[in-house]
């Protein structure tokens, strides 16, 4: 690669410690780099797995709450944290949440740009870059974090309750949703990486993330069929897979698909346009 983003993509600065693995397989090539930064993103996913442990233990509680309905449990590590802080007082717990929903939009934003690092080999910039890219993205990850709050939360609660709230349209409106959510799934894939890399106006980060959806569904879909394995494997290891592994190899997953689309699409065009 020859100049890439400055002090993102260039690997052609003296110093760092880029290895030119392009000439393997993309599967191979991914593994490869998720191998030589193994322990910076199991610690970046032990940071993010802290900061929305309260979210997840809300989510993950409603969620069994159901399944108990039909003599089953989903995962362990929600009811697991639920047991040790139910006698909390309410306001307390309230708290915990809010603050988890308003870190969430930050944190993945911060994580996107660390396991982008990783992704291209720029293990160096991992910890500065993580609180840098929090600290320049966070206005516009908020409320893209408070909507995938929403959007997780609106996903349990239709699916599950969707047939006794709607009656005879429930499944209906179970369709329609399940339909909004992978069309914003798929925007939602490329949404964080376009954040951390381009500097877009709001309306224009959500219009791209958008079209390269479009334009290049199979990397979304291959990142979401990541995610939803990794989320099947939590049913039975989510005490190992949330605080370990979850966070960060989904978005590293993403980081790896979606960089050199935004790189063709939005970089190449933002040079060619500078004078």
């Amino acid at each position: 690669m020859e100049n890439g983003w400055p002090g993102f993509l260039d690997f052609t600065k003296p110093g760092n410690d880029a290895v030119d693995d392009n000439v393997y397989p993309p599967f191979i090539r991914f593994w490869k780099r998720y191998g030589r930064n193994f322990l910076p993103l199991l610690q970046l996913n032990l940071v993010y797995a802290l900061m929305t442990l309260p979210l997840y233990v809300w989510l993950t509680s409603l969620i069994n709450a159901n399944a108990a309905q039909a003599g089953g449990v989903v995962t362990m590590l929600g009811p697991l944290m639920l047991y040790f802080v139910m006698d909390w007082p309410a306001p307390v717990l309230i708290v915990l949440i809010g603050a988890s929903a308003l870190l969430l939009g930050p944190a993945t934003a911060a994580m996107t740009y660390s396991a982008l690092n990783c992704a291209w080999d720029r293990p160096g910039m991992f910890w500065p870059g993580f609180w840098e890219a929090w600290k320049l993205n966070w206005k516009q990850a908020l409320p893209i974090g408070l909507l995938d709050v929403f959007a997780g939360f609106a996903t349990v609660y239709y699916l599950v309750d969707g047939n006794a709230v709607f009656g005879a349209f429930g499944g209906t409106v179970k369709l329609i949703w399940a339909l909004l959510m992978l069309l914003y799934g798929f925007v939602r894939v490329y949404l964080y990486p376009i954040m951390v890399t381009v500097e877009l106006p709001f309306g224009a980060l959500l219009k791209n993330s958008l079209i390269l959806a479009l334009v290049k569904p199979w990397r979304p879909l291959l990142a979401l069929a990541v995610s939803a394995v990794l989320v099947g494997l939590c049913i039975v290891a989510d005490i190992v897979l949330v605080p370990c592994f979850l966070y960060s190899m989904i978005a590293f997953t993403a980081a790896f698909l979606t960089q050199p689309v935004i790189e063709k699409y939005l970089l190449k065009q933002e040079k060619e346009e500078t004078p």
